[in-house]
């Protein structure tokens, strides 16, 4: 049976991001653009009552990019009611604000995009989740794109730093390092396997959030993160239900706070099916390489899944680690 354990910490280091306090580069150019917006906004327009970091650096859930653009997720919270300003009206005022000839500002559905460029390749973008407070701390979020209907254009109630809070504290010590990698894991093997863009990294982190139960191995009470990422997807793959508005099977992935929204919801069908067949071949892969002899192989099959960036042992490390594996299981009897 193949030790993969080692293998999976190996490229959980080698893929994994900090939280912007460990990245000078990506928390100075956060701090000049948040500046930069504070600057230059019109004197008509409401002050900005507070910042700070959300999404995947504040969870501590982060991966490295593949194409080398970074995400930095900020929200600013406005000093206005809800009815002194629309959603659209103040992303545009965030918009006209940050313009600038080295970057694209770009109004979507819930944020607002700064995009940095070298050339003619994005190096990072930031961003921008537009937030107003009412009388009572609640925040509300700017949803809708600047030519969206009335319609889908709206203040959502919101909680992120309750999101926040609960991803970072559903596990202590050394199962949350696990619960943290584990995630990572599966954000490497969307980026990898997944080609449409259905799937927001965030439902994933959200699903461990639900159905991630710690692993370990009953003999020796190490960590065991390949068996947890197979128990992870077989918990998944369980809550598929049926769905009377789509009239088949899906997973559906509630935000545990305020919208209370599934993440899921906006995949189509044939997403969904696929979403579900990738997760049966990983699981598939992951248990075929468990309880394969041959480390090298297993590992070389398991790349398939998570990229290059897998760690794929040279045979003679293989077979020394299988020998050291075993003078301690005869160890006893000698």
């Amino acid at each position: 049976m193949a030790k993969l354990h080692k293998h999976f910490v190996e490229f959980h280091e080698a893929t994994k991001l900090g939280d912007l306090d460990e990245n000078a580069g990506l928390r100075e150019k956060r701090n000049l653009l948040i500046q930069n917006l504070r600057d230059n906004l019109p004197d008509e327009a409401p002050k900005i009552l507070r910042t700070f970091n959300q999404g995947s650096y504040a969870m501590g859930t982060g991966i490295r990019p593949r194409d080398g653009d970074y995400d930095i997720d900020v929200a600013v919270v406005f000093d206005c009611g809800l009815e002194s300003q629309s959603p659209i009206s103040i992303k545009k005022t965030v918009r006209d604000a940050l313009s600038h000839p080295n970057r694209t500002v770009d109004i979507r559905r819930s944020c607002v995009t700064v995009s940095y460029l070298k050339g003619e390749d994005i190096q990072y973008h930031v961003d921008l989740a537009v937030y107003v407070e009412d009388s009572s701390g609640n925040l509300y979020l700017a949803k809708g794109k600047e030519q969206s209907s009335p319609d889908l254009c709206f203040w959502e109630e919101s909680d992120p730093q309750g999101l926040c809070n609960a991803i970072v504290n559903r596990h202590e010590g050394d199962d949350r390092a696990q619960y943290r990698r584990v995630i990572r894991y599966l954000k490497c093997w969307r980026d990898h396997c997944i080609s449409h863009g259905g799937l927001p990294s965030i439902a994933l982190t959200v699903a461990a959030y639900h159905w991630f139960r710690p692993y370990k191995d009953w003999i020796n009470e190490k960590a065991n993160d390949p068996k947890a990422l197979v128990e992870l997807i077989d918990k998944m793959l369980d809550s598929w239900e049926l769905s009377l508005r789509n009239f088949g099977f899906r997973l559906k992935v509630k935000l545990p706070v305020m919208p209370w929204a599934n993440l899921l919801e906006k995949m189509t069908d044939k997403q969904m099916e696929d979403l579900e067949s990738s997760l049966r071949d990983l699981r598939g892969a992951l248990k075929d390489a468990l309880n394969d002899p041959d480390e090298v192989a297993a590992c070389h099959s398991l790349s398939k899944f998570f990229g290059n960036d897998f760690p794929t042992p040279e045979h003679d490390e293989a077979k020394a680690h299988q020998v050291d594996a075993s003078v301690v299981n005869t160890g006893s009897s000698a």
